[in-house]
């Protein structure tokens, strides 16, 4: 589908991937921030606080490196890397030219010193929780680097017992602003876990509510579902199907012989090798004991009653019971077709009819409706 015109150029500057856009849009807000201090950093050349060399050179790193990473998002190729959005990266490369201000302008240094615990708390987004305390660690090193850089000048240094004060402080601040991204992340993970296994939980339940735990068939309450959808269907589509209730013959007998478990061994084997003698369309599934329906769409009775005599000749192969030969079972089977004045309802009971004529019949045969 064609995008309209007025979303193109937020398509082409943030891309057409959903987590390339969250990845671009991230990139978008640290900008922001670099947007500030570059503001400034030009208002402090004016005061004279720092040399227009040094306000230069900020400027065009900044620049350079914001076009790098914002290429790296857009043309996707930050995609090989394990962190996608390059969070890690973009986070070091704040911390490096904060820490190079810090030491080419002495009247900014508060100032600067507060965004770092701002660019640490991004990791919490995104970052892992060991990286984040790890992108702390970094932060106090490049500092340490930038105050030793600093005394070393011999410049508009504090003084060196201040500057240890300050590196104490800013330590102590940046430790604790990874530690709480870190917490953040690990908190994010876990809602992540969570909402994973309640996912999960409800294609579970879904799954149990719509499927027979024992023959791993469609349940009764699907299968109502599913007449119900081809009911309306035949209605508007003129597509009429067939219905087929099918019932194991002697199936009390097995369990009083050879015990319940034994009785579920029948309906798995039966359930696991009748779906490949069915077509694509057709659905089988268990209404409840020993009885099955067999929804076959858009067939008339004559291809309907094949499929269920095709469906007796691959359950009477000797193979199947090879392993219990004493189980080998047949079935009993009733076949109607829905009418154009009938209910999907009353096409099952109809079905449901002819079942048990077959079965007062002699059983292991099929009686039409």
């Amino acid at each position: 589908m064609n995008q309209p015109a007025s979303e193109l150029p937020l398509a082409w500057l943030l891309g057409r991937e959903s987590y390339q856009r969250v990845c671009v849009r991230f990139w978008l807000m640290t900008s922001s921030v670099y947007a500030v201090m570059l503001v400034l950093l030009g208002y402090a050349q004016t005061l004279g606080f720092i040399s227009v060399r040094d306000s230069e050179l900020f400027r065009w790193v900044s620049l350079s490196g914001l076009a790098f990473f914002y290429l790296c998002l857009r043309s996707g190729w930050s995609k090989r890397l394990v962190d996608r959005a390059m969070t890690a990266q973009q986070m070091m490369f704040a911390i490096v030219v904060l820490a190079g201000a810090y030491v080419a302008a002495p009247a900014l240094r508060g100032g600067l010193v507060i965004v770092v615990p701002l660019v640490l708390t991004f990791g919490g987004f995104t970052l892992p929780p060991r990286r984040c305390r790890q992108m702390g660690v970094f932060a106090v090193a490049v500092q340490a680097i930038a105050m030793a850089l600093s005394l070393a000048s011999g410049g508009q240094g504090q003084g060196g017992a201040l500057e240890i004060m300050v590196f104490v402080v800013c330590a102590v601040v940046f430790t604790m602003s990874a530690d709480m991204a870190g917490r953040l992340s690990a908190m994010r993970e876990q809602l992540r876990l969570q909402k994973r296994d309640l996912r999960l939980a409800m294609e579970r339940n879904d799954q149990l509510a719509r499927h027979d735990e024992l023959t791993q068939l469609p349940n009764r309450r699907h299968a109502l579902e599913m007449m119900e959808y081809e009911g309306k269907r035949a209605q508007r589509d003129r597509v009429p199907p067939c219905i087929c209730m099918m019932d194991i013959d002697h199936f009390k007998q097995i369990n009083d012989t050879h015990g319940h478990a034994a009785g579920d061994a029948v309906l798995r084997l039966l359930a696991s090798h009748s779906v490949p003698a069915l077509r694509a369309p057709d659905i089988l599934a268990r209404w409840g004991g020993e009885e099955f329906i067999l929804i076959m769409p858009e067939t008339t009775l004559e291809i309907a009653a094949m499929v269920v005599e095709r469906l007796r000749s691959a359950l009477a192969n000797a193979h199947i019971w090879k392993d219990r030969p004493e189980l080998k079972v047949t079935f009993s089977a009733g076949i109607a077709a829905m009418l154009p004045s009938e209910s999907i309802q009353d096409t099952v009971a109809r079905a449901d009819a002819a079942l048990y004529r077959a079965k007062e019949a002699g059983r292991n045969r099929t009686e039409q409706a």
